[in-house]
């Protein structure tokens, strides 16, 4: 069930992508680690429809943990979930993806938006070979300046998640340790390249939570390790 502020206490997401083609056994992989909540979303081709048919393929196979939307454009918002978490990518080039995408959604939407459902996400995303670093325009990031956009998350824009996100690749541990250090109240996510438990410990020891995504789909095996040894 969704409590507004149980989310602080997530140690590990994983996260599924409505584009990914995703056996039944790589699902089951999933719900055997009993994963605090799960994730749906992706950065291309995500839909409505796949979105909704990902949603439903979860809960068919018996998940009754927490269900959330990661939105990435206003057209695809299902109400099938329990939550939705709201990106702005802090170093886009792009208002777009800052406040521009937002802004249409709450121009559409805003009489029937349960705020306490809400999440908003400061993003940084520091792999811009990545797709997502590629739609947004992410700009470069280094551990000065990653620790700089956790400055501003906090204190300017009164976000509550940084999620520092490697999309795809294993991330630098300093520049995660220079972000997490500045802060006090965010809760800090990292996503990216986790395989292994170690990787996974790694960055544990650094973050609040820890986002799961790809090995789901390139090796699911792995889940049963990563998560007997965190």
């Amino acid at each position: 069930m969704w409590d507004p502020v149980n989310w602080r206490h997530w140690r590990v997401v994983i996260k599924l992508d409505p584009h990914k083609a995703l056996t039944p056994d790589s699902l089951s992989a999933v719900l055997d680690c009993s994963p605090e909540a799960i994730m749906i979303g992706g950065t291309q081709g995500v839909t409505w429809e796949n979105t909704l048919r990902l949603v439903d393929n979860v809960r068919h196979f018996g998940y009754s943990g927490v269900v959330v939307q990661e939105i990435s454009d206003p057209g695809v918002v299902v109400n099938e979930v329990d939550a939705h978490f709201i990106p702005l990518v802090l170093n886009s080039v792009d208002y777009k993806w800052i406040t521009g995408l937002h802004h249409q959604a709450v121009m559409k939407y805003r009489e029937i938006i349960n705020w306490n459902n809400v999440v908003t996400e400061g993003y940084v995303i520091c792999n811009p070979y990545s797709a997502a670093g590629m739609v947004t325009g992410a700009a470069p990031v280094n551990a000065e300046s990653a620790s700089a956009y956790a400055v501003l998350a906090e204190q300017l824009l009164r976000i509550p998640v940084l999620y520092i996100e490697y999309s795809g690749v294993f991330g630098d541990p300093y520049l995660v340790e220079a972000a997490a250090r500045e802060s006090k109240n965010l809760h800090v996510v990292y996503g990216g390249g986790i395989k292994q438990a170690d990787q996974a410990k790694r960055m544990l020891d650094l973050v609040d939570t820890i986002v799961i995504g790809n090995v789901v789909y390139d090796d699911p095996k792995c889940l049963a390790d990563i998560f007997k040894h965190i």
